[in-house]
């Protein structure tokens, strides 16, 4: 299927957890918002910049040290090492809070050095623990929405369906959706992208656990009224989804997006059924059929 161009809010959406847009005009100081950066940083990213921050720091403090070579004395069998090798392991000892014996300050410019390596790695594992716990303690919803949404005739009139299942063996309480279509409309002269809501037949559930068929009625005051395959393609329409509900595990709000562009919404297709039943009565989901579609032929059955 094609995918939508680069600057797509619903590729952006799909993939990734902001807008993919270039801009310029904005004056930012890289220190700013280091937090909100830092908490939506990749892991490996993440790690990357603690090791870099903690190798960069303590290559600071040894060359410290390293302007008063008498004032670090070390014993045991590697005296003779150099001042600056000799000097950093001192500093990771120290901004550890370790301190293995064999390397002490003995002068008085060594231990003020101490003093402030000693406060400058409270203050930086403080902040970095606290980041930590943030990464860990939000709460992210493992909800799969099927790849595509479908639209067949469903009682009488034409549905757009699209799929989403919760993929934890939870509940998600009071889970409600909300979909929106976002159009680029001339106004005035100029262009402007512009919201419609679609309204669902069904928009909330009071427990979501298995699979949600989410269904918006095509009708008269649809904005989807009288669109074929075709004009979705070409016009650059999308359709955005959020879900909300409250993870019942941990008491607390979770939030999942997705959005369906050009390619994205097939006409005359359906959904193949992944629940099904085993002797015992338990139910079961076949996750490897979610995003299965089939044509359906004009009168709302199978094709062939």
């Amino acid at each position: 299927m094609a995918e939508p161009g680069p600057r797509s809010l619903s590729q952006s959406m799909r993939a990734h957890d902001g807008p993919d847009l270039s801009r310029e005009g904005l004056r930012q100081a890289w220190y700013e918002d280091l937090y909100h950066r830092w908490v939506r940083a990749s892991w490996w990213a993440f790690m990357a910049g603690f090791a870099a921050v903690f190798t960069g720091l303590n290559f600071l403090f040894a060359g410290l040290y390293a302007l008063d070579p008498g004032g670090l004395i070390q014993t045991g069998a590697h005296q003779q090492t150099s001042v600056l090798f000799r000097s950093f392991l001192f500093s990771v000892h120290t901004i550890a809070t370790v301190g293995y014996g064999n390397m002490y300050p003995d002068s008085t410019y060594v231990n003020l050095v101490v003093v402030l390596e000693i406060a400058t790695g409270i203050v930086v594992f403080a902040v970095t623990s606290g980041l930590v716990f943030a990464r860990v303690s939000i709460p992210r919803a493992r909800i799969m929405f099927s790849d595509v949404a479908v639209i067949r005739t469903f009682e009488g009139y034409p549905t757009l369906m699209f799929r989403a299942a919760n993929q934890r063996t939870n509940f998600i309480v009071e889970a409600s959706v909300r979909l929106s279509i976002l159009r680029y409309q001339q106004i005035d002269g100029r262009e402007m992208r512009r919201f419609f809501d679609l309204k669902l037949i069904r928009a909330s559930s009071p427990v979501f656990a298995l699979t949600w068929l989410v269904m918006h009625r095509i009708d008269e005051t649809s904005p989807l009224y009288g669109m074929t395959q075709a004009d979705f393609d070409t016009r650059e329409d999308e359709l955005i989804v959020l879900m909300t509900g409250l993870d019942s595990s941990v008491s607390q709000p979770v939030l999942a997006r997705h959005g369906y562009g050009a390619g994205h919404v097939l006409w005359d297709h359906e959904f193949v059924d992944v629940i099904r039943t085993d002797d015992r009565g338990l139910r079961w989901i076949d996750f490897k059929r979610f995003h299965s579609v089939v044509p359906v032929d004009s009168d709302g059955g199978q094709g062939g």
